[in-house]
């Protein structure tokens, strides 16, 4: 693959918009040149809903990425979210031409693209055809046929697709800054790749990004992708409870939900704070404790709604390396307590651990973000993108200053567009 070419990966969540732009280094990963973070407008639950809003935050997110990285890229990989998403699991056929000559991955590729699911509604749009496993003339559960002997391949394959037309509003706010849309990254696919380890795909995981607006949920198992979906539930719901129970405004809750905020009950003491009352703007003081139980019943019933997923996906329990959480809304204190207690196994928080990455990008928050860009280097790209890129490349005399240290601005930033 060719090296020192520049990679740009855009999360476009409910809470933000993520830009990171990076270039293909020597081991294949991504190496991060520059990141621009902005508060998500115009999106909700990861849809576009006023599309000049949406574009104004990616304007904003990837001027700030444009100037840390002295780079001005042409193209761009862009993650999807929303409750839209699906999963479809279907199979493609190959018959070989060659009188049982030996699978090339050539062939593995066609049986692939071969796999489209059965009454596939028009108003969607596939992103990903991703094989599960195989069979061979018959033989089923074959994970790599390359070099076997076949008259019949058959590819069991996990489609992932999205809305037409919430793919292409998001694919709109990207182009209208003048960037070529170079994939649409599903994002629990993205996440994975930032912060699961290969031993955990290969013995079965869970992940769960909790971002602002929805929780993606991926599955994997003996090596790929089993299954993955999104529920409806996301961080800033955890605010409103808080806002419509407290009887307090979206941002005093928000303050609240970070600063005294605890999903475990029994971590909890007598303390209290005092809030501002929305309505009478007099000062009325609240225990813990009952904030606490406010996070603690929405943490609850995620976790069984993600339990009930699992089980449309035909995984009634969890796999052996257990659940990963990742994604701003994971960052609430005891979050875990609940899930372990909800769902009985084991849980981790997952953030973007690669040691080349700034320190302010390992964070969970990042995880989609991050991921895209790995997703991005690992991917040939068409010749003619490849040309233009290097064509648009443009390093400027501040490049070593804007990239002399970790990218710090990003922590001031985040408390305001990444719960």
């Amino acid at each position: 693959m060719t090296r020192d070419v520049t990679l740009t990966a855009i999360d476009v969540g409910s809470a933000k918009v993520l830009t990171l732009i990076g270039r293909r280094n020597e081991w294949g990963r991504a190496e991060v040149l520059g990141a621009g973070l902005a508060p998500a407008a115009g999106i909700r639950k990861g849809v576009v809903v006023d599309a000049g809003e949406a574009r104004e935050s990616v304007r904003a997110s990837l001027a700030d990425a444009r100037n840390a990285a002295g780079v001005s890229p042409a193209s761009a990989v862009v993650t999807v979210s929303g409750v839209h998403l699906e999963g479809y699991l279907c199979w493609g056929t190959l018959h070989s031409m060659r009188q049982n000559a030996p699978l090339t991955t050539s062939e593995l590729a066609r049986a692939v693209d071969a796999a489209h699911p059965v009454d596939f509604p028009p108003r969607k749009q596939l992103l990903h055809k991703l094989p599960r496993s195989y069979a061979v003339d018959g033989l089923r559960g074959v994970r790599n046929p390359l070099g076997m002997h076949a008259l019949r391949l058959e590819a069991e394959t996990v489609c992932m697709a999205g809305d037409a037309a919430s793919v292409g509003a998001a694919a709109s706010a990207v182009e209208a800054a003048r960037l070529r849309v170079e994939a649409m990254v599903a994002a629990p696919i993205a996440a994975a790749e930032a912060v699961l380890t290969n031993d955990e795909i290969e013995r079965g995981v869970v992940l769960m990004d909790i971002g602002g607006g929805v929780t993606t949920i991926a599955v994997y198992h003996q090596g790929s992708l089993w299954n993955a979906g999104v529920l409806p539930l996301g961080g800033n719901q955890f605010t409103s409870d808080l806002s419509v129970a407290l009887n307090v405004s979206y941002e005093t809750a928000e303050e609240i939900k970070v600063g005294h905020g605890q999903a475990a009950l029994d971590l909890m003491g007598d303390e209290a704070v005092v809030v501002e009352d929305a309505v009478e703007g007099r000062m009325v003081r609240v225990e813990r404790r009952t904030i606490a139980r406010y996070l603690h019943d929405r943490a609850g019933e995620l976790f069984r709604l993600a339990a009930l997923k699992l089980n449309g996906f035909y995984y009634p329990n969890l796999p052996p390396a257990g659940l990963v959480l990742t994604g701003g809304g994971s960052r609430l204190r005891g979050i875990e307590r609940v899930a372990r207690q909800v769902l009985g196994s084991p849980v981790r928080f997952g953030c973007p651990e690669d040691p080349a990455l700034p320190y302010d990008l390992r964070d969970p928050t990042f995880s989609a973000g991050v991921g895209a860009l790995n997703w991005a280097a690992m991917h040939p790209r068409p010749a003619q993108l490849v040309r233009e890129e290097e064509r648009r490349v443009k390093f400027d005399a501040s490049y070593a200053q804007a990239n002399a240290g970790p990218l710090s601005w990003l922590k001031n930033r985040m408390s305001g567009v990444a719960s």
